[in-house]
């Protein structure tokens, strides 16, 4: 969130969702760009792709690359918050996510935007680790790996803005956002003026082949994205949670504007429709979208949790 001040505000919001958002429903399966549920999505079909991805909630997106999967913030319980005697303390989940842990491919990497409870959750990312012990890497931002570095990874690397790396075969370039990264308060964080010492916070830009996906992580509205000097291939960018937090949080507008500066072809919207974070009705941001994105050129690649997009191997 934006600053300590809006602490309370935050406090408020999240107990007011632990008290009116409705359960899970565990019952809907979440419908995909091919009619199917995300959990019969098969690697052979990804791998018939040079790239596939598809939104598993919040701003959670599994994504094949050239043949290497990619996960993203993973959040995929019911809730996410404080741990508290074996409880978490936090938001429920309005929709289901399109996979859970033991449905998972196993990940090159798993990539990490900032270190805030709604996207570097414990719980999801202690399934993952445990489930696949010692074998995978991990992406994180600058001054945030101490929050998972007791998890049974094989590595847990950070990256600055501007850095660059290579992993499975994926170049990954760390790209400036518009955000904050303390965790608790009280924290260093680099909004605040400690870029040495403080949390920060990513997006990141992924190639491989000729192909590249833009990770938007969390972001207000900024230019850096005019910055990428090639076109994108799909654009992965959050929507929600800007009211009353537009100093962190982009609008859809804003979101399909940085869209445009990459000159993306195709756009996944996500943080969004998943936790109640904001005072924002649930339905605004994708219904703001859609209005605005016919004006773009910009093709809307998702719309549903669940929702999978594709380039086809030529």
């Amino acid at each position: 969130m934006q600053s300590r001040r809006d602490l309370l505000r935050t406090m408020v919001l999240v107990g007011g969702a632990i008290v009116t958002a409705p359960l899970p429903v565990l019952s809907r399966s979440p419908v995909c760009r091919t009619g199917r549920t995300a959990t019969q999505l098969t690697l052979a079909e990804a791998d018939d792709c040079c790239l596939w991805a598809c939104w598993l909630g919040h701003s959670t997106v599994l994504i094949n690359i050239g043949g290497s999967w990619i996960i993203t913030d993973p959040v995929l319980f019911d809730s996410y918050g404080l741990s508290i005697l074996g409880l978490t303390i936090g938001p429920r989940r309005i929709s289901p996510p399109a996979m859970t842990v033991d449905e998972l491919p196993r990940p090159d990497l798993v990539l990490l935007s900032h270190a805030h409870l709604d996207h570097m959750d414990r719980r999801s990312l202690g399934a993952i680790s445990e489930r696949w012990s010692g074998e995978l890497d991990v992406i994180t931002a600058a001054n945030t790996r101490d929050v998972i570095d007791d998890l049974p990874w094989r590595s847990v690397n950070e990256m600055d803005w501007g850095d660059r790396t290579t992993v499975a075969g994926v170049s990954l370039t760390a790209l400036q956002v518009r955000h904050n990264g303390w965790r608790m308060p009280g924290e260093p964080c680099r909004a605040n003026g400690q870029p040495r010492t403080g949390r920060s916070y990513n997006g990141y830009l992924l190639e491989r082949n000729g192909v590249s996906v833009v990770f938007g992580g969390d972001t207000a509205y900024t230019k850096t994205f005019q910055d990428i000097r090639r076109p994108v291939d799909l654009a992965i960018m959050p929507i929600g949670a800007y009211d009353p937090y537009p100093e962190t949080h982009c609008n859809p507008e804003e979101s399909l504007n940085m869209v445009d500066m990459m000159r993306a072809r195709s756009m996944m919207p996500i943080h969004h429709s998943t936790f109640r974070q904001s005072e924002e009705p649930m339905s605004d941001p994708m219904n703001r979208l859609r209005t605005a994105i016919e004006r773009s050129n910009t093709k809307l690649a998702v719309r549903t949790v669940g929702g999978s997009f594709a380039i086809q191997r030529a």
